[in-house]
């Protein structure tokens, strides 16, 4: 492990100490800082981990427990307390010599302990295991980052994924308004036609403008990369939107679609775009499954227990045989001759982040029914909350 990777800032109000400390440490191939007291120290940390001065972030913190202001244990609980400083290791080092003052820091969130006086074997030794532990939990977080934008980019890519498969049908939803356009201009400009007509006429082309208008700002809404962030959503005006995106496809799909959704429902903690393409890339499936029309029906409720939000999506098209339902969520596979085979799979994981599930219930010729089910907030608040309730209970009981 290369040590100039490494910025350890040394706390301890004896300077002897604090020197000898750097010197060893600095001959291993660390960068070192000093402070002198718990004030200090905390400073420095905030400085350094702003990066504002171009200064190396402190990665270990070499704390003496007994210093002039705050000592260290205080220190300590702050560093740990601090979102900004929480990830920076410490290690404690005290003269005391009982189990409850080793086991203090530690309880406190420090890393490892060292007693004085020690050994510089022990101390290098000791600073080099915390660093391999700092250094793993750098790279987990990393590659957490990593997974995190790859996950995003798949989802955009499954969204431009839908939209070329809406093409025709967006094509065709976006002729019908121009050519109304084009019509009454046409009118318009060539006939010689009463104020009152002109005036009707010109009304109709606006009415036309609007209406492409909403049709294009609502592709914007769908295509438009998602910032994750989660909001309050009425799970019902999700599927509205998504059945108005799609109805040019069914229609021309000969589809008929039999909306019960339950009024009412109680709002859900989504990314609401990334839902939308959930259930968009169901209903876009169910057009597919019926090459020659049919039904599809589009149910939401709401579990018993008042804290799951069901949505089925069920059709009469051609169905999945056991192994389809077995691997229908797996990434690659699909039962199209064209197509990625991630429609599904991501959208999985996007229900599976949310802290619901999706399901296929489905026998061949006698159609698909795909359930999303989400929590109405999320699972562990749900719990507490039951708990506080029963809590409550037994008080007035």
């Amino acid at each position: 492990m290369n040590g100039e990777r490494f910025h350890i800032l040394i706390v301890d109000d004896e300077p002897n100490t604090a020197e000898y400390m750097a010197t060893l440490l600095e001959s291993s191939g660390y960068t070192t800082s000093w402070a002198y007291s718990g004030t200090e120290a905390l400073e420095t940390l905030v400085t350094a981990n702003r990066q504002e001065d171009g200064t190396h972030p402190i990665d270990l913190v070499i704390l003496d427990v007994r210093l002039p202001d705050l000592d260290g244990y205080e220190v300590c609980q702050r560093i740990k307390g601090n979102e900004t400083l929480k990830h920076v290791s410490v290690i404690m080092v005290t003269a005391l010599h009982s189990t409850d003052d080793k086991t203090r820091g530690l309880d406190l969130g420090a890393d490892d302990y060292i007693t004085k006086p020690f050994q510089s074997e022990e101390l290098l030794a000791r600073v080099k295991a915390v660093l391999r532990i700092r250094q793993m939990e750098r790279e987990a977080r990393q590659r957490a980052i990593e997974l995190e934008q790859s996950q995003a980019q798949l989802i955009q890519v499954e969204k431009l994924a839908a939209m070329g498969r809406l093409a025709a049908s967006i094509a065709h939803e976006l002729n019908n308004p121009l050519q109304a356009i084009q019509n009454c201009l046409h009118l318009v400009l060539r006939r010689p036609l009463p104020e009152t007509k002109r005036r009707q006429y010109l009304e109709m082309a606006q009415e036309e403008v609007e209406r492409l208008i909403g049709i294009v700002q609502g592709m914007l809404d769908f295509y438009r990369p998602s910032k994750g962030q989660r909001a309050s959503v009425k799970v019902n005006t999700i599927v509205e939107n998504v059945l108005a995106l799609a109805a040019k496809q069914l229609q021309r799909g000969q589809v008929t679609v039999h909306q019960h959704l339950t009024p009412d429902l109680p709002p859900l903690e989504a990314v609401s775009d990334q839902i939308k393409q959930v259930f968009l890339n169901i209903v876009i499936n169910a057009v597919e499954a019926m090459p020659d029309g049919g039904d599809l029906y589009v149910n939401t409720t709401l579990t018993p227990d008042g804290r799951w939000v069901t949505i089925s999506f069920t059709d009469t098209g051609i169905g999945l045989s056991p192994e389809e339902q077995a691997n229908i969520f797996e990434p690659f596979y699909t039962t199209k001759t064209q197509g990625t085979g991630l429609g599904l799979s991501v959208s999985y994981g996007i229900i599976e982040r949310h802290g619901g599930s999706i399901e296929v219930q489905s026998e061949p010729g006698q159609g698909s029914c795909f359930t999303v089910k989400l929590p109405v907030s999320q699972p562990e608040q749900s719990i507490a909350t039951a708990t506080q309730r029963e809590g409550v209970k037994r008080q007035t009981t």
